[in-house]
């Protein structure tokens, strides 16, 4: 049988409580940033629990600590806002064994609020080369072999506590796909995740489009323009700003991602 771990990322941890929290009955690595450094190690149910804490800020950085220190067969990428079910490694392991020929296989969570329900899929298929990939880095497991022989890491300038503010998964994703990776989408729900708070999202603002003009100016250089008309389509029922305010937001954060410039420091640059 497979090993089978968790990465977790966390912040400010001074203890193992999240085992309990996220309901874990698996071995697991915590990348947690707090203002020391420190590495402890204990034994749990037959399993063993890491814990690595850094000085670092952004989650990129975090989520590559865990594939640092990784050492399970088949991995989970994890936040620290979720809570499995009892039998999530069972399932997990199950549908890689089904599948042998999968590196990636994205399963679904249940989740607290109604306008972020995650994609449900009604039957565990194959990805093709098109498929969309909106999926958040929590429902990511994979074959550690596959993505270290792929060389498929986090981007440190996208994600929570990074210069702009979301699109590391993505990014990752869209990595491991062009790394050639096969990917499956599992009908498994194996948790569920609260969106009762959010690191980065304050809503359809400025700040949020302004993210998505620098996500779109580093994924799609030169269609960028194509892509900015499509997410203001996309969000045309997000009413929070006018389809020529989501523009131009767009825009400004294509020139800050050319100049490596945060949302903050821009407002405080006007």
């Amino acid at each position: 049988m497979s090993k089978f771990e968790i990465l977790c990322v966390t912040m400010h941890q001074t203890d193992f409580s999240k085992l309990k929290g996220m309901n874990i009955h698996s071995d697991v690595v915590f990348a947690n940033q707090a203002d020391r450094t420190a590495f402890e190690e204990i034994e749990f149910e037959g399993h063993r629990a890491r814990m690595i804490t850094t000085a670092t800020r952004g989650v990129g950085i975090n989520r590559n600590t865990t594939l640092l220190y990784a050492e399970g067969d088949i991995c989970l990428f994890a936040d620290d806002d979720v809570t499995y079910h009892d039998d999530m490694e069972e399932r997990v392991l199950a549908e890689f064994a089904a599948h042998p020929d999968a590196d990636v296989i994205i399963f679904h969570f249940e989740t607290d609020d109604p306008k972020r329900r995650q994609i449900k899929y009604p039957k565990t298929k194959k990805c093709g080369h098109f498929t969309r990939m909106p999926w958040a880095g929590f429902r990511i497991a994979f074959r550690l072999s596959a993505v270290r022989k792929a060389n498929v890491w986090f981007t440190t300038l996208f994600g929570g506590g990074c210069v702009f503010p979301s699109g590391e998964d993505s990014m990752w994703l869209a990595a491991a796909k062009r790394a050639g990776l096969i990917f499956y989408v599992s009908k498994e729900t194996i948790g569920t995740v609260s969106f009762a708070e959010s690191t980065w999202f304050t809503g359809g603002d400025e700040r949020f489009y302004y993210g998505k003009g620098a996500f779109y100016a580093a994924t799609h250089k030169k269609p960028f323009f194509l892509w900015r008309y499509y997410f203001v389509w996309r969000t045309r029922n997000d009413r929070q700003l006018s389809a020529k305010e989501k523009l131009k937001w767009m825009k400004i954060g294509r020139r800050g991602y050319t100049n490596t410039i945060s949302y903050d420091s821009y407002i405080a640059r006007k």
